[in-house]
């Protein structure tokens, strides 16, 4: 019987089936009011209501190691963790996965291989799951031959506690009957962490083998409720993938050595 692995020390066991890597963090979000009162009478409300796009701001900091945070938390220690784990992975007769919590939100145009930490940007979250999607195509290219695999979902539009967090209790109030009519036009308002994991799901059921390392699997909702997973080809190139994962081997080679030096 396989093991299903969220977190766990190396030490523990002697391979690994499937790791689900998960960090969303958003600090210190804004709302843009005038953005989500013109959003309310323009075409793109449904694009704009699903990622969240232009209605908040954020406010990056930077860690006591000179990293962004957004940056560090939502791509870099997932992929220094896999790096930690890479001798668990693909060991046996049957492939190993990771499986990452990508966005809607996940904007090419937020993204720069040459800022990729995001530093001189507004929009980190967007930019660090975009990042995610170029980190998950190039570890298949370099990783799937000795049998690992990885995979991008994204939840849809949940509302958690840290969602109700951003707005007013009074805001959700009002924009609750909005959000369940959008629903009727747009799969993308997954509402609830259950209806978030349809996709996360249906992956665990997927032969790695089978599926698309350029694609995204989207949870997705019916206004009437019923939940699917559907699919979407990730806006990248597999170029720039590969770029992007040789200068995070190189980050994690200069932060281990500043860390050894300092001690």
């Amino acid at each position: 019987m396989r093991k299903v692995v969220l977190v766990t020390g190396a030490s523990r066991f002697q391979r690994l089936d499937y790791v689900y890597l998960n960090a969303g963090i958003m600090p210190s979000p804004h709302l843009n009011l005038r953005a989500l009162l013109s959003s309310l009478f323009s075409r793109k409300v449904i694009q704009v209501f699903s990622t969240a796009e232009g209605l908040l701001t954020q406010d990056d900091r930077v860690t006591a190691h000179g990293l962004q945070e957004v940056f560090v938390t939502n791509v870099f220690g997932h992929f220094v963790l896999v790096r930690e784990l890479a001798p668990l992975l693909g060991r046996g007769d049957s492939p190993s996965r990771l499986i990452w919590t990508s966005s809607r939100s996940a904007r090419r145009a937020n993204f720069s291989l040459e800022d990729f930490q995001h530093s001189r940007g507004r929009e980190p979250y967007s930019s660090s799951k975009y990042a995610l999607d170029l980190l998950s195509v190039a570890l298949n290219r370099n990783f799937n031959q000795r049998g690992l695999f990885s995979s991008v979902a994204c939840p849809g539009t949940m509302l958690t506690n840290l969602t109700y967090g951003i707005l007013p209790r009074f805001v959700w109030t009002l924009l609750m009957p909005i959000i369940w009519l959008l629903r009727f036009f747009a799969n993308a308002f997954t509402l609830t962490p259950y209806n978030g994991a349809e996709a996360l799901v249906w992956l665990f059921h997927q032969k790695p083998e089978s599926l698309n390392p350029l694609t995204k699997y989207l949870s997705a909702t019916t206004g009437f409720g019923r939940n699917y997973v559907t699919t979407e080809k990730m806006d990248l190139d597999e170029d720039t993938a590969e770029k992007f994962y040789r200068r995070l081997v190189e980050l994690e080679r200069r932060l281990r050595a500043t860390l050894l030096s300092a001690d």
